[in-house]
């Protein structure tokens, strides 16, 4: 594995030749990736699900019946996404 210094200097060796508004283009693609992407995914599943806070205490009873259903198919596959 190749050391944070090493990183760095292969990074600032694929941009030298770049032009400005290449440069430009390529940062805004890093800010979008480091937002994006590289998020700690409990807080993206925490914001996910406090989104819903309190939906669930308004339902009726025959939306609720629909809802555990629902939620009893979709653990079903829980394990199908990370087997791939």
């Amino acid at each position: 594995m190749l050391s944070r210094v090493m990183y760095e200097q292969q990074l600032l060796e694929e941009i030298k030749g770049l032009s400005a508004h290449e440069m430009e283009r390529l940062l805004k693609l890093v800010h979008l990736v480091r937002e994006e992407f590289m998020k700690p995914k409990a807080t993206v599943e925490a914001a996910s699900i406090m989104s819903f806070a309190g939906c669930l205490s308004d339902l009726k009873a025959e939306d609720e019946a629909v809802f555990d259903q629902a939620s009893a198919r979709r653990s079903m596959f829980a394990e199908r996404g990370q087997m791939l």
